[in-house]
């Protein structure tokens, strides 16, 4: 038999690295090149429009953003892409020779390709960071290393043609570089490295509080408000926003606020309000710049504690999932036991006691009266424990709900329950349709468990038991007369039949309650979603 050219090729190529696509690396090369331009572009034109204060830079905190979140592949066409920008940019606002042009273009970007190379390297590269330790350590260098960095290289090109940065331009040059990577890393990252996408209804409704909580800055920001406020308290107006948007949309989405707070505060400013009012409008974007600094940083330390949170939230839950797929395990692994005894009770020890039943029936023949008598007593005591061990092997494996169904097994639960005790049963059950074999045992081991309390513990002389369906949910409910539940002391657990309820009413996809009745007694309840009509069956 010939094997297929493909299926021979597709063998070659097992083991092989999967060639990368040119649309691949030219893709974000493109994208940072055309961002890392207009933000220069404006960068410059604001350092010329404002007397020598910039607003952010934009090139290499999203190009570190991208290292930080895409395999290193794509790392040396990002990082050209960003210098192809940023010389691009140079070569139309500045008059400079084109050695000196590739000099400085390319210098920008080396230092985040070198940051995320280094974090690469000892392992660190997690976003967003949730050690307190590492993420101050990611603070001091995104926030004030690397825009250190940048300014000297900026500094060190001074006095050759080009951009004229005097000494006393450096406080602006910092915190134009520290304030674009504070807030431009985690807003890109937030984009690059989105986790699972929210519900639709969520987000427009913490979006919807977000605005809310806006309001209240941009009315007392505006030059014409009637309160009159200190420049202190007027940046203060913007924690509730903040504190809200990191929550629920984490430090990308807090810086996003914090942006679009910046720019409303010194647009007021600018007009005469705001927090930064009647400074001139480098002053203003100073002081601005300074408070985006201040307050990114503060975000950056405090979603720290919010994704130690999260994690540990995560772990919970993971940790809750396990347990309750081992309960679950657990619980059919009981079942299977359960099984096996109860057809080794009814297929050897019941069988061999039936047995001797017979041997007895001939021995009698041959004894004298009395003897017979013992005999006959003996043959009913023989038949009684055959009773009981054919009740137990009942109890432990229904074999009623799997020949006849739920309804039959339960009502035959119940009646041969009231016969053996003196409570009296009240059964009323209509199973829904579609049950399958797992959920109709849940339901009769739950009901099996409340009965046997009852009969334990509640003093009770009457129990009713339903079942029914009200609407999409399905509703079994165990009730008594007795006295009721007894007061745990704190500290002290539940005991491991309502343990094993719960467990059985989860896996049914719903939630058990028990609770005390005010007229005494105890009611339990378990809710759970009714199947859909055609599910699969026995």
């Amino acid at each position: 038999m010939r094997v297929p050219d493909s299926l021979l090729e597709q063998t070659r190529r097992v083991g092989r690295p999967v060639p990368r696509r040119p649309r691949e690396q030219f893709t974000p090369a493109l994208i940072l090149l055309l961002l890392s331009f207009l933000g220069e572009v404006l960068a410059t034109s604001l350092w010329r429009w404002q007397e020598g204060v910039s607003s952010l830079s934009v090139g290499p905190p999203l190009l570190l953003a991208w290292l930080l979140s895409r395999r290193a592949g794509n790392w040396l066409a990002a990082t050209a892409g960003t210098a192809a920008g940023i010389g691009l940019s140079l070569s139309v606002l500045h008059a400079m020779p084109a050695t000196e042009l590739l000099l400085l273009a390319v210098g920008l970007p080396l230092p985040p390709l070198a940051l995320a190379a280094l974090l690469r390297h000892e392992g660190a590269l997690r976003w967003p960071p949730s050690d307190f330790g590492r993420g101050a350590r990611l603070l001091a260098v995104v926030g004030f290393a690397l825009p250190a960095l940048q300014v000297l290289w900026l500094y060190a090109w001074a006095s050759h043609p080009g951009p004229s940065y005097r000494r006393e331009d450096l406080l602006g040059l910092l915190l134009t570089h520290c304030a674009g990577y504070l807030l431009l890393v985690p807003m890109a990252m937030s984009v690059l490295a989105a986790g699972a996408p929210m519900r639709w209804q969520q987000v427009a409704r913490d979006l919807c509080i977000a605005l809310l909580l806006g309001l209240v800055p941009a009315w007392l920001w505006l030059p014409s408000t009637p309160v009159a406020l200190p420049s202190a308290l007027m940046t203060i107006a913007t924690t509730p926003l903040l504190i809200w948007t990191l929550v629920r949309f984490g430090l990308g989405g807090a810086c996003t606020a914090l942006l679009a707070c910046a720019a409303m505060g010194l647009s007021y400013s600018l007009r005469g309000g705001g927090p930064f009012g009647g400074m001139s409008a480098s002053a203003a974007l100073l002081s601005m710049q300074a408070w985006i600094c201040t307050v990114a940083g503060a975000l950056w330390l405090i979603s720290v504690t919010v994704e130690q949170h999260r994690a540990a939230s995560r772990r919970l839950r993971e940790a809750y999932r396990q347990l309750s797929a081992l309960t679950g395990r657990v619980l059919v692994v009981q079942e299977e036991e359960r099984t096996r005894i109860a057809r080794e009770l009814h297929d050897d020890i019941n069988q061999s006691l039936a047995a001797l039943s017979i041997r007895l029936s001939y021995l009698k023949r041959g004894l004298d009266p009395t003897q017979r008598d013992a005999a006959q007593d003996l043959q009913q005591d023989l038949l009684k424990v055959s009773n009981d061990i054919r009740s137990l092997s009942h109890g432990l494996h229904p074999a009623m709900l799997r020949f006849t169904g739920l309804a039959s097994a339960l009502t035959a639960f119940c009646q041969s329950h009231a016969q053996r005790s003196t409570l009296r049963i009240q059964c009323e059950v209509a199973p829904p349709e579609g049950l399958d074999d797992a959920s109709e045992l849940s339901l009769f081991r739950i009901v099996q468990e409340a009965v046997n309390n009852v009969e334990k513990h509640a003093h009770a002389h009457e129990v009713w038991v339903l079942l029914r369906s009200d609407g999409d949910e399905c509703v079994l409910s165990v009730g008594d007369d007795g006295i009721g539940l007894p007061r745990l002391e704190p500290g002290v657990a539940h005991g491991l039949g309502l343990i094993s309820m719960g467990e059985r009413a989860r896996l049914l996809g719903g939630q058990l309650l028990v609770e005390s009745r005010r007229g005494g007694g105890t009611h339990v309840e378990v809710r759970f979603p009714c199947p859909a009509v055609g599910a699969a069956g026995r």
